[in-house]
Protein backbone atom coordinates (compact mmCIF):
# COMPACT_ATOMS: atom_id res chain seq x y z
CA UNK A 1 0.00 0.00 0.00
CA UNK A 2 0.87 3.55 -0.62
CA UNK A 3 2.11 5.89 1.81
CA UNK A 4 -0.86 8.27 0.92
CA UNK A 5 -3.59 5.36 1.00
CA UNK A 6 -1.89 4.57 3.81
CA UNK A 7 -2.50 7.65 6.03
CA UNK A 8 -5.45 8.50 4.62
CA UNK A 9 -6.54 4.82 5.75
CA UNK A 10 -4.92 6.07 9.00
CA UNK A 11 -6.87 9.17 9.41
CA UNK A 12 -9.98 6.83 8.13
CA UNK A 13 -9.76 4.54 11.27
CA UNK A 14 -9.24 6.81 14.03
CA UNK A 15 -12.46 9.09 12.51
CA UNK A 16 -14.42 6.01 12.52
CA UNK A 17 -12.83 4.90 15.85
CA UNK A 18 -14.33 8.25 17.73
CA UNK A 19 -17.59 8.18 16.17
CA UNK A 20 -17.97 4.66 16.49
CA UNK A 21 -17.24 4.83 20.51
CA UNK A 22 -19.58 7.69 21.07
CA UNK A 23 -22.46 6.26 21.46
CA UNK A 24 -20.69 3.91 24.26
CA UNK A 25 -19.16 6.78 25.72
CA UNK A 26 -22.54 8.38 25.80
CA UNK A 27 -24.54 5.59 27.07
CA UNK A 28 -21.74 5.97 30.28
CA UNK A 29 -21.69 8.94 30.84
CA UNK A 30 -23.92 10.03 33.96
CA UNK A 31 -25.55 13.44 33.17
CA UNK A 32 -27.04 14.94 29.55
CA UNK A 33 -24.48 18.07 29.83
CA UNK A 34 -21.60 14.80 29.27
CA UNK A 35 -23.20 14.05 26.64
CA UNK A 36 -23.62 17.47 25.19
CA UNK A 37 -20.18 17.78 25.91
CA UNK A 38 -19.22 14.67 23.83
CA UNK A 39 -21.27 15.97 20.81
CA UNK A 40 -19.29 18.78 20.99
CA UNK A 41 -15.99 17.32 21.03
CA UNK A 42 -15.85 14.53 18.91
CA UNK A 43 -16.26 16.36 15.30
CA UNK A 44 -13.16 18.40 16.34
CA UNK A 45 -11.38 15.27 17.08
CA UNK A 46 -12.50 14.40 13.79
CA UNK A 47 -11.38 17.42 12.13
CA UNK A 48 -7.97 17.50 13.80
CA UNK A 49 -7.50 13.96 12.88
CA UNK A 50 -7.78 14.85 9.63
CA UNK A 51 -5.77 17.84 9.79
CA UNK A 52 -2.75 15.64 11.03
CA UNK A 53 -2.84 13.02 8.16
CA UNK A 54 -3.12 16.04 5.72
CA UNK A 55 -0.03 17.39 7.17
CA UNK A 56 1.77 14.11 7.06
CA UNK A 57 1.49 13.95 3.45
CA UNK A 58 2.22 16.72 2.65
CA UNK A 59 5.15 16.87 5.10
CA UNK A 60 6.10 13.67 3.41
CA UNK A 61 5.87 14.50 0.45
CA UNK A 62 8.41 17.43 0.92
CA UNK A 63 10.42 15.45 3.00
CA UNK A 64 9.73 17.17 6.13
CA UNK A 65 11.34 16.16 9.54
CA UNK A 66 8.51 15.83 12.35
CA UNK A 67 9.35 19.32 14.19
CA UNK A 68 8.39 20.88 10.52
CA UNK A 69 5.32 19.30 10.09
CA UNK A 70 4.16 19.34 14.02
CA UNK A 71 4.63 23.51 13.12
CA UNK A 72 2.42 23.13 10.29
CA UNK A 73 -0.29 21.31 12.12
CA UNK A 74 -0.11 23.89 14.88
CA UNK A 75 -2.29 26.58 13.78
CA UNK A 76 -4.77 24.71 11.64
CA UNK A 77 -5.24 22.95 15.21
CA UNK A 78 -5.58 25.83 16.98
CA UNK A 79 -7.74 27.19 14.59
CA UNK A 80 -10.22 23.90 15.03
CA UNK A 81 -10.25 24.59 18.57
CA UNK A 82 -11.23 28.22 18.46
CA UNK A 83 -14.24 27.21 16.26
CA UNK A 84 -15.32 24.60 18.22
CA UNK A 85 -18.43 24.66 20.26
CA UNK A 86 -16.86 24.44 23.70
CA UNK A 87 -15.09 28.08 23.21
CA UNK A 88 -17.72 29.59 22.79
CA UNK A 89 -18.09 32.60 24.88
CA UNK A 90 -14.86 31.91 25.99
CA UNK A 91 -11.57 34.19 25.04
CA UNK A 92 -7.80 33.55 25.02
CA UNK A 93 -6.13 34.65 27.47
CA UNK A 94 -2.83 33.42 27.62
CA UNK A 95 -1.95 32.99 23.89
CA UNK A 96 1.29 31.55 24.99
CA UNK A 97 -0.22 29.16 26.72
CA UNK A 98 -3.17 28.24 24.40
CA UNK A 99 -0.22 27.84 21.65
CA UNK A 100 1.71 25.24 23.52
CA UNK A 101 -1.68 23.63 24.42
CA UNK A 102 -2.46 23.19 20.75
CA UNK A 103 0.38 21.95 20.16
CA UNK A 104 0.51 19.51 22.23
CA UNK A 105 -2.99 18.09 21.13
CA UNK A 106 -1.73 18.30 17.88
CA UNK A 107 1.70 16.39 18.45
CA UNK A 108 -0.84 14.05 20.82
CA UNK A 109 -2.96 13.29 17.63
CA UNK A 110 0.02 12.42 16.00
CA UNK A 111 1.34 10.08 18.25
CA UNK A 112 -2.19 8.67 18.17
CA UNK A 113 -2.17 8.21 14.54
CA UNK A 114 1.24 6.63 14.40
CA UNK A 115 -0.03 4.15 17.37
CA UNK A 116 -2.34 2.60 14.86
CA UNK A 117 -1.48 -0.87 13.30
CA UNK A 118 -1.11 -0.68 9.17
CA UNK A 119 -3.54 -3.89 8.49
Amino acid sequence: MGWLKRAASIVLKVSTAVLGFGPLITSLTPTKRDDQILAQVTPGLTQIAGTIGQVEIFGQALGLPGAQKLTAATPAVAQIILQSAFMAGHKVDDPVKFQAGCTQVASGMADILSSLKDD
